[in-house]
């Protein structure tokens, strides 16, 4: 972590995040932090005034108005501490300052945190001078950089009731996008020291999503501080644990019991904020649950470690990935669970606690991290909370994401967990997704093919496609999509990077010789492949190799419609991938179909033509 101490202007850029084959698209996102506490009258605090956003029901209590900042974990590179608060050109509800399409490019104020009001006249005339206000901050960090004409601005509240200015941050060379530098503000001046004094950060750039991203961290004002000294007490957690299970946030239940030296020592990571060496121990503890169609079979807690050491010593300011030492045992898994889940808790032993030098702060509040990782049917590099979105950049591009399995064993993929996250524009309806085998590290023989309608949500809500038919797979295959004619995005975790095994084949479907490893992008796409019974049957597909679907007519329609050609197995899918009710009659040579509760939308006719399952898209109209 770097210092910087700032009383002008200053900052720097970072690319833009648009590739040959990839562009990362910002998303909409619901703020389940947003602050109840701004809607109640609060007395006026006494300094000191200290944040560092990890503990949510404390940053509640210090800001009047926050409800359109972004309380995250993700979105950050090494912060201070976990958990930052993240400017940039959506609302707390998720929703563009500009959501008119045709102003995409618009630029103005954004996201704005309003301190609560300070009592400053019990600051004396003597400890004037001695009166700062510090932050750490980033931009960009994962997301997109601010353009040179986007700031970040520090605005204090005088006596008179007039915001101004105490200083702004804007793009600059001489600092780097992945670190965080330190800003401090001596107020000393005679106008803010009255009891309804606050401060307030206000953003400025792209009005239309989730652009020019700021990350401020660890905001600090207090008297008795000397210009230059960051030294802080406090060790801090600043990174969530790290996968378990190889790469692998989640794998199912039945692939972890049959090879379960695959996991990997969970790592975290670690800050001294004080300027001297300091000593600091952790505990490690896991609770595992047992599950058997949703009903809990056994539970059982473990203390894995207790106050053991991090050797060597921290350094003053030092940030350092510590890696765990133990694993909860597979012996506390009850063998006749079809679900598990193991939560993992890290907890410093560090001696942080409250120290009357620095008033009332209670520096343990960042010592904890908890994560819980859900064992079931499905693998996952993700861990559930996308920050952004990927697209292919071109129609008829294809991705491949690569698993490789925890199991020697071979299963059978029986469908897929997707999240497809709301954002802003005109999207496709449905996607293609395909399964291949291994060719020396990249997709092979097409396995299976799937019509997948797009249900786009927020929340990260991910949608379950089941596979008809489904695909025996082992050791390594790949799961993917073709884009469509419209846009489709995909989830992506940008605080777990699984980017080497991503590839892009921008020569088509039946082109095995244009596929390219992903080295650009990172981040984990959250497509998660499910396994369990299916249905095998062989695939003679697809583009340029299927057979002639049968004709479907007329199309649009109101509601009935022909098949004529080898028709079995037939299923109408709504436009939530539902099947719907439907009235079938055989006439010679063809079916005639009938929706018994015709809706408007856009649908999936599903088929077995004898050699393979077929998908056409047909459109009711009322």
């Amino acid at each position: 972590m770097r210092a910087y101490s700032l009383y002008s202007a200053v900052l720097f850029l970072l690319p833009v995040v648009a590739f040959a084959q990839l562009t990362v698209y910002p998303i909409a996102h619901s703020n389940p932090h947003t602050s109840s506490a701004r809607q109640k009258a609060f007395e006026p605090l006494s300094l000191p005034f200290w944040d560092d956003f990890s503990s949510l029901a404390h940053t509640d209590t210090l800001w009047e108005d926050k409800a359109h900042i972004w309380i995250n974990s993700g979105s950050a590179i090494n912060p201070p501490t976990i958990n930052v608060a993240t400017f940039d050109g959506l609302d707390g509800n998720g929703t563009p300052y500009a959501p008119n399409p045709n102003q995409n490019l618009d630029t103005g104020p954004t996201d704005i945190m309003v301190s609560r009001k300070i009592k400053m006249t019990e600051v004396s005339i003597a400890e004037q001078n001695s009166v700062f206000l510090s932050f750490y901050y980033q931009w960009g960090g994962f997301g997109e950089a601010p353009d040179p004409n986007d700031y970040l601005r520090l605005e204090l509240l005088n006596d008179t009731g007039n915001w101004i200015e105490a200083f702004t941050l804007r793009p600059t060379d001489a600092q780097e996008p992945d670190q965080f530098y330190y800003a401090e503000l001596r107020i000393n001046q005679n106008q803010y020291f009255h009891d309804d004094f606050q401060f307030r950060f206000q953003a400025y750039g792209r009005q239309s999503g989730r652009f020019d991203a700021w990350h401020i961290d660890y905001v600090y004002m207090n008297k008795g501080r000397t210009e230059g000294s960051r030294s802080i007490p406090d060790r801090s957690l600043y990174t969530l644990l790290s996968p378990a299970f190889g790469s692998y946030y989640a794998v199912p239940v039945t692939h972890l019991l049959t090879q379960p030296d695959q996991s990997l020592y969970p790592r975290f990571g670690l800050s001294n904020l004080e300027g001297i060496t300091q000593p600091s121990n952790y505990n490690y503890s896991a609770r595992v649950e047992s599950y058997k169609n949703n009903s809990l079979l056994q539970e059982v807690s473990i203390q894995l470690r207790d106050y053991l050491a991090i050797l060597p010593t921290m350094l003053a300011y030092e940030q350092r990935v510590i890696e765990t030492d133990t694993l909860p045992s597979i012996s506390n898994i009850d063998p006749a669970a079809d679900s598990v889940v193991v939560s993992n808790t890290i907890t410093l032993q560090a001696d942080d606690t409250i120290r009357p030098d620095f008033g009332n702060i209670d520096f343990r509040v960042n010592d904890t991290i908890s994560t819980v990782s859900i064992l079931k049917d499905f693998y996952a590099y993700d861990d559930g909370i996308a920050e952004y979105a990927v697209g292919l950049t071109q129609p008829g591009n294809v991705a491949a994401y690569r698993f490789v399995m925890q199991t020697p064993d071979p299963d059978t993929i029986n469908g897929v967990y997707v999240y497809f996250p709301t954002s802003y524009g005109t999207f496709a309806s449905t996607v293609m997704f395909y399964v291949w085998d291994n060719d020396n590290g990249k997709p092979g023989t097409i396995l299976l093919e799937e019509l997948v309608p797009v249900q786009r949500n927020s929340n990260n809500q991910f949608v379950l496609r089941e596979f008809t038919p489904s695909a025996i797979v082992q050791d390594t295959f790949f799961i993917g999509w073709r884009q469509a004619s419209g846009r489709v995005l995909i989830g992506l975790d940008a605080s777990n990077d699984s980017g080497e095994h991503l590839y892009v084949n921008t020569g088509g479907i039946n082109n095995p010789n244009t596929w390219l490893q992903n080295t650009v992008l990172t981040g984990s796409l959250m497509i998660r492949p499910r396994f369990g019974p299916g249905t095998v049957a062989p695939v003679t597909s697809t583009e340029g190799r299927i057979k002639k679907p049968v004709a479907l007519y007329p199309n649009p329609t109101k509601g009935e419609f022909f098949l004529e050609g080898r028709a079995h197995q037939l299923q109408v899918l709504s436009p939530s991938g539902r099947p719907v009710r439907i009235e079938e009659t055989e006439e010679e040579n063809k079916k005639r179909i009938k929706l018994v509760s015709p809706l408007p939308g856009l649908y999936i006719v599903r088929y077995f033509d004898g050699h393979t399952y077929q998908s056409q898209k047909i459109i009711i109209q009322e």
